[in-house]
């Protein structure tokens, strides 16, 4: 250790192991291992270009001497290959950065990116930066400040006599795992099929208010708060360029999402307790038995919590559409409207005999065939259309339920085996809101 510490003493050797192991969270991404400096090597890539039909690797040395000869002699030294890496280097962290700002939306020019974008860092992040100067080195610190026309921080940083630097982005790294999106969650691709000619993001009816109080109304950090008068203030006041509605909800929302975060993790440690007894078939005790019957009720009241919030934040986003020049649509939405009316187009014309007399003369049985149709004819418009949103998806979770109430009780486990559970893995594909679909779930009983 002690010769370690000698050789990170010598400036040369602290800079080499700054540019060989420090990399920014713009530049490399930890937690999905798909950084723009750690993927495949220069070689590999020339041969996926060169000759992308070779799939075999298991190659011997002259013919592995012949695909180098094909490739040309690498220039991996030359001046002019080190401006170009560079270029590429610029390049690639500038699309990242306007990924980030909502500033790009084609991602057809975004093939050389990783899958999985990091978001931008916020004030109050702890992170480690690479301070030039007098007092050149990496040092922990605290984001105060972040300038996104210039690409830089605003970073104070923890010893004493260092002070407040701005630092670009790519020599700022996050002490924790940076937080991602994948790529295509980027776009805002303006989204027109033969289905929706009018509405981009079809938005839900209004949604009930929460007339009640939830959780957090008695929150410390609100009622120290200096903008807590405002917070209580008249139905349009806005702090910050939001509706204060609406930052409380948002508020809220995060402070739910937190506790039943910590929730879910004592229910995953009591499972897993709860596993190794069995496995030594020793009996479970009734206090184990009551707490996890308490954070299971516990849980259950935060779900519920939880829908009145989201239908608030919601509401914010209906609200919100005529000003970014959506056309909101009533309830049912306008894709599901129209799927319905193709549907019974389809069935009406597929039910006609040659002498006008339908084949299927039940009309309750038109009505089902007609309604699973249009679900089919729903799924694919969203399929065709692109990334899923919310309001969608929930569309579509809606059209579900509305069949499966309507049916008699005695053929729903059919339905379940035969429409719901396919309809479940289809909307799994189709989704891209990660771990977030959760939230469009009509139970609120479901952890």
């Amino acid at each position: 250790m002690s010769i370690l510490r000698n050789l990170l003493k010598l400036p040369k050797a602290h800079k080499w192991c700054i540019y060989e192991w420090f990399y920014s969270n713009i530049d490399s991404q930890r937690l999905f291992h798909q950084p723009l400096f750690e993927g495949d090597n220069e070689f590999c890539l020339c041969l996926k270009e060169s000759f992308p039909n070779l799939k075999t690797r298991k190659l011997t040395r002259v013919e592995w001497g012949t695909i180098r000869r094909l490739m040309g002699k690498p220039r991996r030294c030359s001046s002019a290959f080190f401006a170009e890496e560079r270029t590429a280097l610029r390049q690639k962290r500038q699309k990242m950065r306007l990924l980030q700002q909502r500033k790009l939306s084609d991602v057809s020019n975004c093939k050389d990116l990783p899958d999985e974008i990091p978001l931008p860092l916020i004030i109050g992040t702890k992170v480690t930066a690479r301070l030039r100067g007098i007092h050149d080195g990496l040092f922990t610190g605290q984001i105060d400040a972040v300038d996104t026309s210039a690409a830089t921080y605003r970073v104070t940083f923890d010893r004493s006599g260092l002070g407040t630097h701005t630092v670009p982005d790519y020599e700022v790294l996050s002490n924790e795992p940076n937080e991602t999106m994948p790529i295509s969650a980027f776009a805002q691709k303006h989204r027109i099929s033969r289905y929706m000619q009018n509405v981009m993001t079809p938005p839900r009816g209004p949604y009930p208010s929460a007339t009640t109080p939830i959780l957090m109304d008695s929150d410390p950090l609100i009622n120290q708060s200096p903008w807590r008068n405002k917070l209580s203030g008249a139905e349009g006041d806005t702090l910050g360029g939001f509706p204060v509605k609406f930052l409380v909800q948002v508020t809220r929302l995060s402070k739910i999402l937190m506790i039943k975060k910590d929730h879910i993790k004592n229910l995953k440690e009591m499972n897993t307790e709860a596993e190794k007894l069995k496995s030594y078939s020793k009996p479970i005790d009734l206090d184990f038995q009551k707490r996890y019957a308490t954070t299971v009720l516990e849980l259950e009241q935060l779900n519920k919590d939880l829908n009145k919030v989201l239908h608030e934040v919601q509401q914010f986003c209906c609200d919100l559409a005529p000003d970014q020049g959506m056309v909101p649509a009533d309830h049912p939405t306008e894709l599901r409207r129209r799927c319905e009316d193709e549907s019974q187009q389809m069935v009406q014309l597929s039910n006609s005999l040659k002498d006008g007399q339908p084949s299927v003369t039940n009309p309750s049985l038109t009505h089902l065939i007609s309604r699973l149709t249009a679900l089919l004819l729903q799924i694919k418009c969203l399929a065709d259309g692109g990334d899923l949103n919310s309001f969608e998806f929930k569309s579509l979770t809606d059209s579900l339920n509305d069949i499966k109430a309507s049916i008699d009780p005695s053929n729903l486990s059919c339905f379940q085996n035969n429409v719901e559970i396919h309809v479940a893995h289809i909307q799994s594909g189709l989704s891209q809101l990660g771990n977030l679909h959760a939230f469009s779930a009509n139970n609120t009983n479901a952890v």
